[in-house]
């Protein structure tokens, strides 16, 4: 069964139609990137799936308890506590386990029964099931990963900047142990580092995720499936992002082909017509092909459009001195001329 099911979705923004009759489904354990030129609708598909706008037609069917996290940079937190104490929030429900086995250890010295006895000992496994002991490390992973530790884990939310902010709520969200992620250009506001730790973490997270990002060589390393906005559909390839490219390369190969194939077939039938729709013995034939252009479903002409993508090679710098300059003079010499 699907985590989502998106079906024959529409929407348009102001008199731009974004997606006509589209559907695509997201499966537990997918990792999906969203690729498409700007313009094309991936931020307004994220608020559609997390049903902040009401699409024109069609529907969004989330599995019925599944826990989703978004990546809200803008979200209301109370900026007054630290970073750690705040990243623990991610955690509450185990914190909240953790107080009513206390509770229960100090009614244990007033009565001693078999139904707290049990209580206790189901906490208890609870608790070490989910790692609750270990709780401090995880933060402190996660933190060092997306560079936060740097910022102080004792500083609070409200001396930090917005990239500061949004880096702090992505270790929460990958702190929780959620069904889905939903990620807007997460790689936005880290450094190179990060952007590897993260790629890493993401890699082996077991949950599904929908991450947004121009970023192609981060989507090569962390998706399974692509979904491409263009010609105001959403289409979902398997595979990682190269392999996208390529079967999308094919399929627009097998396009133009059909295109160029079917332009051939239509001025074929449009000269025949011409010439033979005044002549009584061959006006019957000329209706007969003027039905079947009639009937035909024309292929749009290509108009295809590529992002460009620039990878520069690096090389890493050296202790070699290339340029020295010491103790230099410069002397600007201003004539007036009457």
């Amino acid at each position: 069964m699907a985590l989502l099911e998106v079906e024959n979705l529409s929407h348009s923004f102001a008199e731009k139609v974004l997606y006509k009759d589209s559907s695509f489904e997201l499966y537990k354990g997918e990792h999906m990137g969203i690729v498409g030129q700007n313009g094309t609708g991936k931020s307004t598909l994220i608020k559609l799936l997390l049903k902040e706008l009401l699409p024109d037609k069609g529907s969004i069917k989330w599995q019925n308890g599944a826990t989703i996290g978004h990546l809200d940079q803008y979200a209301i937190v109370d900026k007054e506590q630290t970073i750690f104490n705040y990243l623990k929030t991610a955690f509450s429900n185990l914190y909240e386990l953790e107080k009513k086995l206390n509770d229960l250890y100090a009614k244990m010295a007033e009565e001693y029964t078999d139904e707290i006895i049990n209580k206790v000992s189901k906490y208890q496994e609870a608790l070490d099931k989910n790692g609750f002991y270990e709780i401090e490390s995880r933060i402190k992973k996660v933190a060092s990963g997306l560079g936060i530790t740097a910022m102080g884990l004792e500083t609070n939310l409200k001396n930090l900047s917005g990239g500061q902010r949004a880096k702090v709520i992505l270790a929460k969200l990958l702190l929780q142990k959620l069904d889905v992620l939903v990620l807007d250009e997460p790689t936005n506001f880290l450094d190179k580092e990060h952007v590897e730790w993260l790629s890493e973490y993401l890699v082996t997270f077991e949950g599904a995720f929908i991450i947004v990002s121009h970023d192609f060589d981060f989507l090569e390393k962390v998706t399974t499936c692509i979904c491409d906005i263009e010609f105001n559909k959403i289409k979902k390839y398997k595979g990682s992002y190269s392999s996208f490219l390529k079967q999308k390369g094919v399929q627009r190969e097998e396009y133009i082909r059909n295109y160029e194939s079917q332009q051939k077939e239509i001025k074929k039938l449009e000269d025949y017509i011409a010439k033979n729709k005044v002549r009584a013995s061959t006006a019957k034939m000329a209706k007969s092909r003027e039905k079947k252009l009639d009937k035909m479903e024309i292929i749009e002409k290509p108009q295809f459009t590529s992002k460009p993508h620039f990878r520069f090679s690096s090389i890493e710098t050296t202790a070699q001195v290339i340029l020295e300059v010491k103790n230099l003079e410069v002397r600007i010499l201003l004539f007036s001329f009457t």
